[in-house]
């Protein structure tokens, strides 16, 4: 518009329209207040209204997502040559004459509070972003105590609309908007100057009381109910949270926004009840009834003996940003699936997050808040309208070592069962048909087993599905993302062979293995199978699954990636499942089965998890230890057979049980079968192979070979292999512990967010006033808080963004932590303002 309309026409044009619009609504006015009859002036108003309400929007919407160009241009035309125009000026007066008064705005009909609300929702555009020249423009002028007014007074139409709107934001809300938005981005002390002066904390806080038991009314209800709130109830509470957001931000900045206790705030609540604004409030907050004290006292009453709900639960979450050279409060509402997060979910989120650096920490936290808000999300719609589902998934833990409890039990009535009754099914089958007869203990035995096992069984079944609910689509989501992010063509490229070559090369060793078997022993199709199925079907599986993507057939793919990653992937399913399966052996085979339960404890314990961790972290290194196990006795095998022939055919004579039930013994005649015998003997005998060879005599012909041939294996693979295999459990071991002591004692004097460390923060002396550090972790620079913030900005409608919510969005969106104080924080960027005024007075802002 500088370029090509030089003359500022189209400016011109939106004041002379906004002009003689308004000229037209005063002349109505008047008329209004002279004839009795009122329905032609009426219209004449209603014209004059819609017109203006017409040019704000369309002026709005040109300022929308924050463009300052616009914004500065309705203020100042940079090389106009004509008469400069001032449409935000033009604004801020139309505003002072509509609401001069607190009995004006008393009296203002629908159509005159949908053109103030017009106006608000223009001037909050003009200087979101901020725009700082007509922040001041708008604080300097009489709009101030306009806004004053507003939120003090009472309109009974305003109320009414907020009532049949859900979505309609009343004239209060849009003041504290303004307001906000007018302290917004603030780099000096000017604006707080002046507000500071005029405007009467006490409404806001009034007002800010208003909006809190209203939303906790709302949150209520649906909770008691058992329900989800509807969409209409949804609306309104985020209008009311907008606004909420808006107050807390203003008294926030003027340090006014002290929590009140429960007994203060219902002392307000009763204030209330008696002030001129008692009417508004009940329309507000939707009350029926009376509304006196004792009406309100029922209330907080109803809320308070609630079980599941919180009266005085926060509303509103605070983050501290880095933004415009200065670390800034950022309010929000905080979410109310929030609190659903699951304290395992954070645990082990915070024993695998990179700690190493602030940056590293709250970049995995970024990358990680997707699956944070789908999991919150999934138990909050779950939670809210199945109480059952809450209550299960809130005791999870327990009802896991409750459920263990049963385990101990069942196998203890085993441990002094009768030999005879290995088979619960079958015994109680036998006895009902007659064949045999229990005796009274045995019977009892037989049906506590049966008891406890059901009990087992169906434990199982409820930890599957509760976890379920989160984990199925939790996986689903996952596999979803990881398709969608992936170029196939590219990694395609990297040719079939790439691919399988690993699994091809173990396929030919085990066919080798088997077909040298087959030729010189008699089949055994068990180990045969066993062969393939414990190594080449998981590797081909494994494979499938990572490469999946690539594949053709999305649908066939995604499905199998989905189904691998919830039977192998995931623990809980897996796990469980295969429990279930020992349940149903135990009935109908064995009861031998119930016993393998007791591992179960793995998942209980942390303690136990971290020895079976011990094992498992260093599985590649014990493989390679195992097969240079097997390496070593094969070429020990391989040298007793050629060159001590006799003594090892005589020594390794394997028992066996003959046909009239004498025992023989069958020569180790084949390498692979003195293999076999040697390996079971040095594993279970520490390589002790003396009392199984034939003694070695002192000047014999080999006896200096066979010194050498025994004293080599007892060492290299009695003491060296075999105590490296222990050493590296417990070396894993004890790493484990110290990185879990290291990484506690990290969190604790490191801050999550900002990277400050304890005793630099408590070197700065700050003073009785400041907050600890352990204070500065838990509550200024939380990293939950952070989530929260993500989940609620994800959630918003980015054209209502204020801001400081723009510029995190796309700091998020671009992948950039400039956001994220870095070792600092607001008490300490306010401290040393302070500090630095101190030291160089100035004179008050003009």
């Amino acid at each position: 518009l500088n370029h090509i309309d030089s003359d500022g026409k189209f400016l011109l044009h939106m004041e002379k329209r906004l002009i003689f619009a308004f000229d037209q609504y005063c002349e109505g006015k008047k008329t209004t207040k002279s004839r009795k009859r009122k329905s032609k002036v009426s219209n004449e108003v209603s014209e004059s209204c819609e017109h203006l309400i017409q040019t704000f929007r369309l002026l709005q919407l040109l300022c929308e997502d924050h463009h300052l160009g616009f914004q500065n241009y309705l203020r100042f035309q940079l090389g106009h040559t004509s008469s400069q125009v001032n449409i935000v000026k033009t604004s801020c007066e139309f505003l002072i004459l509509l609401c001069d008064s607190k009995e004006s705005i008393q009296k203002f009909t629908t159509i005159e509070i949908s053109l103030v609300s017009q106006i608000l929702l223009f001037l909050i555009e003009c200087i979101q972003g901020p725009c700082t020249g007509n922040q001041e423009l708008i604080v300097k002028s009489d709009v101030v105590a306009a806004l004053d007014s507003i939120i003090y007074s009472v309109n009974r139409n305003d109320d009414a609309l907020s009532q049949f709107d859900p979505n309609y934001m009343d004239l209060k809300s849009l003041s504290c908007l303004l307001l906000a938005a007018a302290l917004e981005g603030r780099e000096d002390d000017v604006i707080h100057f002046h507000l500071d002066r005029r405007l009467e904390k006490a409404a806001l806080h009034r007002f800010k009381a208003q909006l809190e038991f209203s939303i906790r009314d709302i949150t209520h209800r649906t909770k008691h109910e058992g329900r989800l709130p509807t969409s209409e109830e949804l609306s309104r509470l985020n209008t009311k949270q907008s606004a909420l957001v808006a107050v807390t931000t203003i008294l926030i900045d003027f340090g006014h926004d002290i929590p009140l206790s429960e007994a203060d705030r219902l002392t307000m609540m009763m204030q209330l009840s008696s002030s001129p604004n008692t009417k508004s409030m009940k329309s507000f907050d939707g009350m029926s009834g009376g509304g006196g004290p004792s009406s309100l006292k029922q209330q907080h009453r109803r809320l308070d003996t609630s079980a599941n709900v919180n009266t005085y639960a926060p509303l509103i979450g605070v983050v501290e940003v880095a933004w415009r050279g200065k670390v800034e409060k950022a309010c929000f509402p905080i979410p109310f699936e929030v609190k659903y997060l699951p304290d395992e979910t954070k645990r082990t989120f915070l024993d695998e997050v990179d700690i190493s650096s602030s940056e590293k920490r709250m970049s995995a936290l970024i990358k990680k808040c997707d699956y944070f808000i789908t999991e919150m999300n999934l138990i909050y719609r779950k939670a809210e309208s199945s109480p059952i589902f809450l209550r299960l998934h809130s005791s999870l833990p327990l009802f896991k070592i409750a459920n263990y409890g049963l385990i101990i039990a069942l196998n203890a009535n085993i441990l002094f069962s009768n030999a005879e009754l290995v088979n619960p099914s079958h015994s109680i089958k036998q006895t009902l048909l007659g064949d045999n007869q229990l005796s009274i203990w045995e019977l009892t035995s037989v049906i506590v087993t049966i008891t406890f096992g059901t009990l087992v069984t169906l434990g199982y079944v409820i930890i599957m599905l509760t976890m379920s609910v989160t984990e199925v689509p939790l996986a689903i989501k996952q596999v979803d993302d990881e398709f969608h992010d992936v170029d196939k063509d590219y990694v395609w490229k990297k040719s079939f062979w790439q691919v399988w070559i690993g699994n091809i090369i173990a396929l030919i060793l085990s066919f080798g293995f088997i077909g040298l078997h087959f030729i010189n022993f008699s089949a055994v199709p068990l180990l045969y199978i066993a062969i393939l199925a414990v190594i080449n079907v998981p590797l081909a599986l494994q494979t499938l699954r990572t490469y999946v993507q690539f594949f053709p057939h999305y649908e066939i793919s995604r499905n199998y990636a989905i189904l691998y990653d919830l039977f192998v992937v995931k623990s809980f399913l897996r796990n469980h499942l295969v429990l279930c399966v020992f349940c149903l052996l135990g009935y109908f085979i064995n009861i031998e089965f119930f016993s393998l339960e007791l591992l179960d404890v793995v998942s209980i314990s942390p303690i136990i998890a971290d020895i079976i961790k011990s094992i498992t972290s260093p599985g590649r290194a014990l493989m390679l230890v195992f097969y240079l196990f097997c390496v070593t006795t094969f070429i020990w095998v391989s040298f007793g057979m050629n060159h001590f022939h006799k003594i090892f055919h005589e020594a390794l004579m394997v028992p066996l049980l003959n046909e009239d039930g004498t025992t023989g013994y069958k020569e180790c005649g084949h390498t692979i079968q003195c293999f076999y015998f040697i390996f079971h003997e040095a594993l279970s005998d520490q390589a002790k192979m003396r009392q199984f060879l034939a003694p070695a005599h002192v000047g014999s012909e080999h006896f200096p070979m066979r010194v050498i041939f025994d004293v080599v294996y007892v060492i290299w693979v009695g003491i060296i292999l075999l105590n490296v295999i222990t050493g590296l459990m417990v070396d894993t071991f004890s790493r484990i512990r110290e990185e879990k002591q290291a990484r506690a004692v990290s969190l604790a004097n490191d801050c999550f967010v900002c990277g400050i460390l304890r005793q630099n923060y408590e070197d700065l002396a700050l003073g009785h006033e400041a907050p600890s550090f352990d204070k500065h972790i838990v509550e200024e620079h939380n990293p939950w808080i952070y989530l929260h913030y993500i989940s609620y900005l994800k959630a918003k409608d980015p054209s209502t963004d204020s801001g400081i919510e723009s510029y995190v969005r796309q700091q998020l969106d671009e992948q950039i932590l400039e956001w994220i104080p870095t070792r600092t924080s607001y008490f300490l960027r306010t401290h040393n303002m302070k500090e630095h005024k101190d030291k160089h007075p100035s004179t008050k802002p003009s």
